[in-house]
């Protein structure tokens, strides 16, 4: 005679318990991701795409980056974060670019913490935003492996977004050289107190030189763009031509990543000193020479 009893397989009861309860807790669950309206599929940890945060300030500034709001202090964290700076060093006027946090004096690496009091306000960055797309390009200039299994996957910019920030720097350094040639030119309308003709010898030097200038920032593109640099002098002889006669002077500005621009703003200090020191030679007028001592009777 057997022993087992099925009404006693601790298996069965439990398979009977499971089939009872699991309609009851799995239907609020399915209720609720379909009904709520909150729900985004996209920005499920895991699963949805990158979620940007800009984190506005009290003073105007805004932070960019991967934002950790625990809601369990009264701080903030701002991971992998990049804000806006004028030309000028500040944070309003003038031309705005893009800076990565991390290149401070004082080296912070282990993100940013903000007090919930200075903020003004939070908001999603749209991944197809200029803000987002420079980002992008800059995760790619740092060889940034793309996240894909994580809670906030990190994306990284495709061949055509980096081919649009690479016109974008070559226009850029063109627009500047144009402005230092220009200024030049103007220079030789005036009344001078050199010679016309010393004062074309000393305009073409500096225009030669201002081509140097730029040929040599193409070099350092093709290079900070990850080529060789037998590439790289390839790719300027190519280029430099290309931009000559252009001034690209009605195109739509494009924010460029915080490495990229950091070349047209080095250039464009260089242009400067090209221009500034063709400038003194053109208007600074000569030394009168001091009359001879004449000998006493």
């Amino acid at each position: 005679m057997s022993l087992y009893d099925p009404e006693r397989d601790r298996v069965r009861i439990a398979g009977r318990w499971l089939r009872w309860s699991l309609p009851w807790v799995a239907l609020p669950l399915l209720l609720g991701v379909f009904v709520s309206a909150n729900i985004d599929l996209r920005s499920l940890p895991l699963l949805g795409q990158e979620r940007l945060s800009a984190v506005l300030f009290l003073n105007g500034q805004a932070y960019f980056g991967h934002l950790d709001d625990s809601g369990e202090s009264g701080t903030l964290v701002l991971r992998d974060a990049y804000y806006f700076a004028s030309a000028d060093g500040g944070t309003g006027g003038g031309a705005i670019s893009l800076v990565r946090r991390g290149a401070e004096l004082h080296g912070p690496a282990d993100g940013m913490r903000i007090n919930r009091d200075q903020v003004l306000g939070v908001e999603r960055v749209g991944l197809g935003s200029a803000v987002a797309q420079a980002i992008q390009v800059e995760r790619e200039l740092l060889d940034v492996a793309p996240g894909s299994i994580s809670l906030n996957p990190t994306t990284v910019a495709g061949s055509v977004a980096m081919a649009k920030q690479r016109v974008a720097a070559e226009h850029a350094l063109a627009r500047g050289w144009t402005a230092a040639v220009d200024q030049l030119r103007k220079l030789n309308d005036l009344v001078l107190p050199v010679t016309p003709a010393e004062a074309k010898t000393i305009t073409d030097t500096a225009v030669a030189d201002l081509r140097t200038v730029r040929r040599n920032a193409l070099i350092t593109l093709g290079n900070q763009l990850g080529m060789s640099a037998a590439d790289a002098e390839a790719y300027m002889r190519a280029t430099d031509p290309l931009l000559d006669g252009q001034s690209f002077a009605n195109e739509t500005a494009v924010l460029l990543a915080p490495d990229l621009d950091g070349i047209v703003l080095r250039t464009t200090g260089a242009y400067a000193q090209v221009g500034d020191a063709a400038a003194k030679q053109l208007t600074q007028p000569k030394a009168t020479p001091a009359p001879s001592a004449s000998p006493r009777p």
